[in-house]
């Protein structure tokens, strides 16, 4: 085991630039003793990362202690990047094996997991900034294959598009965010002015006519009603937005001015509410048992990993904070459509997609494939978590197409 293992290095400060500010590396909480992963045998013979309450190693970034597990002495690097709700140790089964060939890094996003859950503005571009610095920093070695699941698909996608000399691949497992399609005329004008908030209670009242298919809170996609997506796409190719015309802008006025406080009230107590409900053992364990077509690897430390976030005492703030901004959450900041034009058709990219997911299905990869046509497509018979759902088959693939770049 011993051999298997490499403490990071810190890199100069030349390496900085941008948003990237300096960092600092701590081995664990309570010392400077860098904590390998571990290993065990799961009850089935299967080799993974044990559960370690305490976590592994953190790395300090912008006064924010972020969490981390790293393995692997010698390869090219491989960063992985969790879902929301999850951790690091999402990543169990597959940093052992990945560890072969690679050295691998699996970080916690800020907000998540064993990191800080500091109440700050929760956009994709704090996660993307806080990627490439953990890239430039702890990695200390790029490009590297940035492979990230649901919500870490799309930060690191993010990332990718933002910094592309880190990155010299993307591997999407089912990997979240909206894909914008055109708005009819009728749609676009009283949409253009309502913030994300004032679309959420306005999607309550009238879901065909104001909900944004994007991916909320829970996982779940949104869906405008057959109907709706119907005429939508028979409208699309002929009709474009068509200006604001006074009577819009007053509408839109109107709106935001009604919906706005009491938008914001309700939403916080909605949000608070979910989170007292959703961080429920029994609840959690039913979610995980949703989205997991094979429900082996729904066991205890995947549960006790998630729970034991959501503990912390600004995890409901942070929740709060997550939903109600633009982290790609709830179809805020970037569409896949703009980060996929910054990377003009050029990095090589992975859709390795579990083909069973009740939540972001096949016809997402596709449509990520139709405006990516150089992505790589692999399906897979897993629900919304394949990496942990079917782990050798996602490693098996993971490897052969990082080892082609």
């Amino acid at each position: 085991m011993g051999s298997m293992w490499t403490k990071p290095v810190l890199s100069g400060p030349g390496c900085r630039a941008g948003s990237v500010k300096a960092a600092s590396i701590e081995a664990s909480s309570t010392s400077n003793t860098f904590v390998d992963p571990g290993l065990e045998t799961d009850i089935h013979g299967v080799n993974r990362v044990p559960y370690r309450d305490q976590g592994w190693n953190f790395w300090n970034w912008e006064n924010h202690r972020i969490h981390y597990v790293q393995a692997g002495s010698s390869g090219p690097p491989i960063v992985l990047v969790h879902g929301f709700g999850a951790s690091a140790y999402h990543w169990r089964y597959n940093i052992i094996e990945l560890a072969k060939k690679h050295r691998v890094f699996a970080v916690d996003l800020l907000g998540f997991g064993w990191s800080d859950k500091a109440l700050v503005d929760y956009s994709s571009n704090i996660w993307s900034d806080q990627i490439a610095a953990f890239i430039k920093e702890v990695v200390n070695d790029g490009p590297v294959v940035l492979a990230g699941n649901s919500l870490g698909g799309y930060n690191s996608l993010a990332t990718a598009a933002r910094y592309p000399d880190l990155v010299k691949g993307v591997v999407l497992l089912n990997g979240a965010g909206r894909i914008e399609d055109v708005q009819t005329a009728v749609e676009a004008p009283v949409a253009a002015g309502l913030s994300s908030t004032e679309k959420e209670v306005l999607a309550a009242i009238d879901p065909a006519d104001f909900s944004d298919a994007g991916h909320t809170a829970s996982g779940m996609t949104r869906q405008n009603s057959a109907s709706r997506t119907n005429s939508s796409s028979q409208s699309s190719a002929s009709q474009t937005a068509a200006p604001l015309t006074k009577s819009s802008k007053e509408q839109t006025s109107f709106l935001q001015q009604v919906l706005s406080p009491l938008a914001t009230i309700a939403k916080r107590v909605a949000v608070y509410g979910s989170f007292v409900l959703t961080k429920q053992p029994s609840r959690v364990k039913q979610v995980l048992q949703q989205v997991y077509i094979d429900k082996t690897n729904v066991d205890d430390d995947l549960v006790k990993s998630i729970i034991r976030a959501a503990e912390d005492p600004n995890a409901a703030e942070v929740f709060y904070r997550v939903i109600g901004g633009n982290s790609g959450v709830t179809g805020g900041g970037a569409s896949v459509n703009q980060l996929l034009n910054k990377l003009d058709n050029k990095m090589p990219m992975l859709l390795l997609w579990g083909d069973l997911d009740p939540w972001i299905g096949p016809g997402s990869a596709a449509r990520v494939k139709k405006y990516y046509p150089k992505a790589d497509r692999v399906g897979i018979q897993a629900g919304h978590c394949p990496h942990d759902e079917k782990p050798a088959e996602v490693d098996r693939i993971l490897v052969e197409w990082a080892d082609k770049l």
